[in-house]
């Protein structure tokens, strides 16, 4: 039985030549257990967005293995990451970057690998929104981020990766989407990359990012 969802393993990634050599992240390590809610906080160029691009497999590792469910995705083909990435990932970032000219429930379809109408109904409901034939335009801030909650769930990944998920919400908005994303957990593991240290009390389980580096709290 695979008890963490995703590993780093001494996971190091540089950009550029020997004259321009930036390291990114260096000799990372991290195990997120099943169905647990993981926060990352660090300031910006803490090398967060490195780590979500790694995380999400839409980069790979200079060294190191960075293991999915039990698979080392570290030697995959592009082809191949975007496979795992399309079937056990779900991403969802500050904005919630839905198509202006797309109603809620065809923006949640796209990403969708068996279109069902019924399932994505279903999946909105999960997370209040009821207004499906709306446009994004039309609804508030915080239910267009709850749309992005949805289509991130609608393949039922794994793992859910959260980039400032709350970074454009009020106080109030942001505990009502923190509250959903904690019962997300019941089926998904959940990792959340912010500079937002109020986020922390809601976490199974805090990591600093500091200068590539990184440290459990």
């Amino acid at each position: 039985m695979i008890n963490n969802i995703l590993e780093f393993k001494e996971v190091w990634k540089t950009y550029g030549d020997d004259r321009t050599k930036i390291t990114a992240l260096k000799g990372i390590n991290l195990e997120l257990k099943k169905n647990s809610l993981n926060l990352i906080l660090g300031p910006s160029g803490s090398g967060k967005t490195t780590l979500l691009n790694l995380a999400s497999l839409l980069d790979s590792p200079t060294n190191g293995e960075i293991i999915i469910n039990g698979q080392d995705t570290s030697k995959l083909s592009k082809s191949g990451r975007t496979k795992i990435r399309r079937n056990r990932i779900g991403i969802v970032y500050q904005r919630a970057n839905l198509f202006p000219y797309l109603n809620i429930l065809e923006n949640i379809m796209l990403p969708m690998i068996s279109k069902d109408i019924n399932n994505a109904s279903k999946t909105l409901n999960k997370v209040g929104i009821v207004e499906t034939s709306k446009f994004p335009d039309e609804i508030s801030i915080e239910k267009q981020q709850r749309a992005a909650l949805a289509r991130a769930m609608i393949n039922d990944p794994h793992l859910i990766i959260a980039d400032e998920p709350t970074g454009e919400l009020d106080k109030k908005s942001t505990e009502a989407v923190m509250d959903l994303i904690i019962k997300m957990k019941n089926k998904h593991t959940i990792l959340m990359l912010s500079n937002n240290d109020d986020l922390k009390e809601y976490c199974d389980e805090l990591f600093l990012i500091k200068d590539g580096y990184l440290q459990k709290k």
